[in-house]
């Protein structure tokens, strides 16, 4: 189970591609000062962990119940014979979400237009 320092590190490097003097200076402190908190070295106050969260654009609660899993892949069957992979993300950042959106509603324009066509040449 990731301590309270490696989640905010996760979230830090993977999320959000800050660098730990960004945080540190955003936080008022010394590089050195910070990464003792992501080295579990330093314990974190609720004060902190409110700043830290609020830096990296998450809620307290995300940090606090962060899960080491970013995506889940299941196989699915429409029962039409063709298969196909849904990913599902925990923990996206707002750009991956409006570019999931984006990718979601073309592929439900590109599934009208070629059903539009079927119906035309069925017609």
């Amino acid at each position: 189970m990731l301590k309270v320092g490696d989640i905010i590190k996760e979230i830090r490097e993977k999320q959000k591609g800050l660098r730990q003097e960004d945080v540190a200076k955003a936080l008022g402190i010394s590089t050195k000062a910070y990464a003792n908190i992501e080295n579990n070295v330093s314990d974190i106050t609720l004060t902190r962990l409110q700043q830290l969260s609020e830096i990296l654009g998450v809620s307290p609660e995300y940090v606090l119940n962060f899960q080491d899993k970013s995506t889940y892949t299941n196989v699915f069957n429409n029962y039409e014979g063709n298969q196909g992979t849904i990913n599902m993300f925990q923990g996206c950042s707002s750009d991956q979400i409006k570019n999931l959106e984006h990718e979601v509603e073309k592929s439900k324009r590109e599934a009208s237009r070629l059903q539009a066509k079927i119906h035309t040449r069925n017609n």
